[in-house]
C-alpha cells in the first residue's frame, strides 16, 4: 500500500489478490485519503474495484484496440471510413509511442497535408479519427486545447444535372463497353434517387422484374430501407445486370448484381467496393469534371420536386428522415425560379385587365341615359361614385360597384331625395342640415345625374 500526490489530489497504489490497483482518491486531506485507501482494498476484496489497466503505449496497437472497440457498436460502412484515414496517418506517423504524438506534431501533419494540395475538410476528417483514437487510450484531454481545425470554406453540397449535361454523361457511358456496369448503375441511380452504397448491395433476391420493384436492404442507416418502383428507363439497366449475372453463372439469389472484382476474377457474394477508376474516366469524357455519383441523386429529387411531387412521396422514395434533408437534396433550378415568379406576374397582369375591364363598364354605364333603374331591373351590378378617404390606396380610387356595405367612404345621395330614407343600406341625412345642404346643391346635382331615379324602400 502507498499514497502519494499528484497535483494537489492523493492517490491510492495497492495489490490485492495478485492485482494491481491505482485509484485516484478525489481528495487533498491526508486522513481522508486513508479512510478512502481502506474502503476501496475492503471493495477490492469482494471484486467491486476494476483493476487498473495498462492501455496501449504505440499507436498502431492503439489503432488497432480502437478498430476493434467500435466494430461492436458501428456500421461497417464507419468502419471503412475510419481505416481508410487511418491509412494516411499511419503512413505519417509510424509506429511511434503515444506520447510523440503532440500538438507540434498535429499541426505539422496538417501543413504537410495542405502543401500536398489536400482539402482541409480532408485533413479535418484526418485529424478527428486520430483524436478518437487518442481520446481512446486517455491521451487527448492534454492536447485538445492546442489542436485546431482548418477553416472550411461552405460550398453547396452536392449539384443537379441539367436535361442537356445528363444525356452528355449517358451517351459518353453507352459509348465504351468497359463503362457498361458505371453506364447501368449511373442509369438506376438517376431513375430511383439510389444511393451508390445501395446500389453496389442490390443482390438477384432484392428485384423483381415481373412487379417492377427494387427493394433497398443495406443503406447508409435501417431507416433507408425501402421499396422503389421501377419505370421503363430504370428497368432496362437492371435487367441488363441480371442477364449479366447468368452469363456469369451468378445464379443464386444472394449473389450481388455488382459483384466484386480483381484482376479480371469476380466474386458474387462480395459487393462491389468502388468504381472510381470508371467513373472518372467517364465524367472526363461527358465533359463533367468534378460531378459525383452521388449528384445523380441530387438530380433526381431535384426533378421530382420541380414537378410538383408532394413531399411524403419524395421521402418515400429517397429515404428521408427529415424536411431539412429532402431541402438538402433539393436544388430547385433558377429556370424553375423563375417560371414560377413569371406565373405571378403573368397572374397579377390578368387581375389588373379584368379590374380595368371592370372600371370601363363602370364608367359606361355611368355616362348612359336610364340605365340606373334598368340595372337594378335585371339584377346587375350598380356602378356608384363614392367619395373615398384618404386612407384608401390609389388603386381602390376608381368607380366601385355597390355590393354590400361600401369601403370606408361618404356616399354621396342626390340631394333632392334626402328625405330620411335608406337606400341599399345607406341611411340618407336627416333635414336638419338641408338648409345649409341647399347652397351647394347645383354643383353636386350636377355630377350625380345618372342617380337622380334610384328608388328607395319605404321607411
Amino acid at each position: 500500500m502507498s499514497l502519494w500526490k499528484r497535483g494537489r489530489q492523493y492517490w491510492a497504489d495497492f495489490t490485492v489478490d495478485g492485482r494491481r490497483y491505482r485509484k485516484r482518491l478525489g481528495t487533498t486531506n491526508l486522513q481522508v485519503a486513508k479512510q478512502k485507501e481502506r474502503q476501496l482494498i475492503e471493495d477490492a476484496g469482494l471484486g467491486g474495484v476494476a483493476t487498473h489497466a495498462q492501455g496501449p503505449k504505440r499507436l498502431f496497437d492503439a489503432v488497432d484496440a480502437y478498430i476493434e472497440g467500435k466494430r461492436l457498436h458501428c456500421s461497417p460502412r464507419t468502419i471503412e471510413f475510419e481505416e481508410e484515414r487511418l491509412i494516411t496517418l499511419k503512413r505519417y506517423f509510424g509506429d511511434v509511442p503515444l506520447t510523440a504524438i503532440t500538438a507540434k506534431a498535429i499541426a505539422d501533419y496538417q501543413r504537410q497535408r495542405h502543401e500536398a494540395g489536400k482539402a482541409n475538410r480532408t485533413i479535418n476528417m484526418d485529424v478527428g479519427v486520430l483524436s478518437r483514437v487518442l481520446k481512446s487510450c486517455g491521451r487527448w484531454r492534454a492536447l485538445a486545447d492546442h489542436v485546431r481545425n482548418l477553416p472550411e470554406r461552405q460550398r453547396p453540397v452536392g449539384r443537379a444535372l441539367t436535361p442537356e449535361e445528363r444525356t452528355r454523361l449517358f451517351e459518353a457511358a453507352a459509348a465504351n463497353p468497359e463503362w457498361e456496369h458505371v453506364f447501368c448503375a449511373a442509369v438506376v441511380a438517376a431513375n430511383t434517387s439510389m444511393r451508390p452504397v445501395e446500389v453496389k448491395h442490390l443482390r438477384r433476391c432484392d428485384v423483381d422484374l415481373a412487379k417492377k420493384l427494387v427493394y433497398v436492404r443495406r443503406s447508409k442507416n435501417e431507416t433507408s430501407h425501402r421499396v422503389i418502383p421501377l419505370n421503363a428507363s430504370a428497368l432496362i439497366p437492371i435487367a441488363r445486370m441480371v442477364e449479366r449475372a447468368d452469363l456469369l453463372g451468378h445464379t443464386e439469389p444472394d449473389h450481388y448484381l455488382w459483384p466484386a472484382c480483381q484482376w479480371g476474377r469476380y466474386d458474387p457474394t462480395q459487393p462491389m467496393v468502388k468504381w472510381d477508376t470508371a467513373w472518372r474516366a467517364l465524367r472526363a469524357a461527358a465533359g463533367l469534371p468534378r460531378f459525383r455519383f452521388h449528384d445523380l441523386r441530387h438530380t433526381v429529387i431535384t426533378e421530382l420536386a420541380e414537378l410538383g411531387v408532394a413531399d411524403h412521396v419524395l421521402e418515400s422514395i429517397s429515404g428521408h428522415l427529415s424536411r431539412r434533408m429532402l431541402e438538402h437534396y433539393s436544388h430547385i433550378r433558377i429556370d424553375a425560379k423563375r417560371q414560377a415568379l413569371d406565373a405571378l406576374d403573368a397572374a397579377r397582369r390578368g387581375d389588373d385587365a379584368r379590374a380595368d375591364a371592370r372600371d370601363a363598364g363602370a364608367k359606361a354605364g355611368e355616362g348612359s341615359n336610364g340605365e340606373g333603374p334598368k340595372a337594378l331591373e335585371t339584377g346587375e351590378e350598380i356602378p356608384l361614385r363614392l367619395a373615398l378617404s384618404e386612407g384608401l390606396t390609389s388603386q381602390s380610387r376608381h368607380s366601385l360597384a355597390l355590393a354590400g356595405s361600401p369601403p370606408s367612404a361618404k356616399l354621396l345621395i342626390p340631394l333632392m331625395r334626402r328625405d330620411g330614407r335608406e337606400a341599399e343600406g345607406a341611411r340618407l341625412e336627416s333635414e336638419s342640415g338641408h338648409a345649409h345642404r341647399e347652397a351647394t346643391k347645383q354643383p353636386v346635382v350636377q355630377s350625380i345625374q345618372a342617380f337622380t331615379q334610384l328608388p328607395c324602400a319605404s321607411k
